[in-house]
């Protein structure tokens, strides 16, 4: 299987333990997924207000808000880099 392209990620939060959670998740799904993708954690508080996210830890994808306020699950981490994909 070779190794797919994928745009941005960014993970927003202060560096918490429920961020870097999020964070280690989102790399092992990529890792798993065989997806190249330019991985960014911001933790200013000015730059994470920039995305309209409320809550951290926050995940955008490509622009878009799929997750925060929670650490999600492996397979919902999956789900989105899937579908992304596979457009």
């Amino acid at each position: 299987m070779s190794t797919k392209s994928f745009g941005t990620i960014k993970i927003l939060g202060p560096g918490c333990p429920r961020c870097m959670e999020t964070e280690r998740l989102v790399m092992k799904a990529l890792s798993e997924l065989k997806i190249a993708a330019d991985v960014q954690h911001i933790r200013d508080p000015r730059e994470m207000a920039k995305f309209g996210a409320l809550f951290t830890p926050a995940v955008i994808v490509n622009g878009k808000v799929v997750s925060q306020g929670k650490v999600p699950s492996y397979e919902e981490v999956k789900k989105w880099f899937s579908e992304a994909v596979s457009k």
